[in-house]
């Protein structure tokens, strides 16, 4: 992907709990997928702060050896500040140049 690329759409898979819900939005992960023009597109795994120091003890670890974290952690989990986040690192900080993303056809 090259850097030079600034329209995109995201989609964020998030559950927006109700306000009289009590649900701890802070301890949480969602998926986002970045979709291009040419149909290509980058799936991140996203963490709360809460949920990355919450589950830093209790990482899956592969083989005794490596453990997979998220692509990134939010402090604001929320729909909206998940897409400024991935829009910042994306046109303001080339974060996706040379990570070796697989493009996929979002057809």
């Amino acid at each position: 992907m090259s850097a030079s690329i600034k329209e995109f759409d995201i989609w964020v898979e998030l559950d927006e709990y109700d306000a009289t819900e009590k649900q701890n939005l802070d301890e949480d992960f969602c998926n986002a997928i970045i979709c291009y023009p040419d149909g290509s597109r980058i799936t991140l795994n996203i963490w709360s702060e809460n949920y990355l120091y919450n589950q830093i003890n209790n990482l899956d670890w592969i083989d005794k050896q490596v453990a997979i974290l998220p692509d990134i952690v939010v402090r604001n989990f929320n729909s909206d500040s998940i897409r400024q986040a991935i829009k910042n690192l994306v046109n303001n900080y080339s974060w996706l140049e040379g990570r070796g993303f697989p493009a996929l056809s979002c057809e």
